[in-house]
């Protein structure tokens, strides 16, 4: 597994296309660990221009200085904002259990709530946000996905 640390240019990006209803998608890691076979973004351009296996890196956006939360705060005066974490990579694969990163920015996301969260995983490591989960002072949702190899069910 190859595993690279970078303070990204930004943390929330615009959301586009299938996810146009949210105003943005908010990513804490690039690149994947559980590498599901179904997965769409092994074919986008995050993953095809690294050149490397789907599944076989991760890079760690740290988030220093507070930028996220400077981040969230200028969009929320700017208006509304909605949230989809995460379009292009897992906020609970196993590298978040020593990272804490989904964590941070939930956190943040808990002081500086924005209008609407949708969080996206099929980690079971969501269970210990629980606790930040419980007192969020804001909406959101949580969508699990859940594998399994049986037709009569994928049908």
């Amino acid at each position: 597994m190859e595993i690279e640390t970078r303070r990204p240019k930004q943390f929330l990006t615009k959301a586009s296309g299938f996810l146009s209803q949210y105003t943005h998608t908010l990513n804490p890691y690039m690149g994947c660990q559980f590498a599901c076979e179904y997965c769409y973004v092994r074919k986008s351009p995050i993953s095809i221009f690294s050149g490397k296996t789907w599944g076989e890196w991760v890079t760690i956006k740290e988030d220093l200085d507070n930028q996220f939360l400077k981040e969230l705060q200028r969009e929320k005066r700017k208006g509304p904002v909605t949230v989809f974490m995460s379009s292009s990579t897992d906020p609970y694969q196993p590298i978040e259990k020593h990272q804490q990163i989904t964590r941070h920015l939930l956190k943040v996301l808990s002081q500086e709530p924005p209008d609407y969260v949708f969080i996206q995983t099929r980690g079971p490591l969501i269970q210990r946000d629980i606790d930040i989960l419980k007192n969020y002072p804001g909406r959101f949702i949580v969508s699990m996905t859940i594998e399994t190899d049986r037709e009569d069910v994928i049908r």
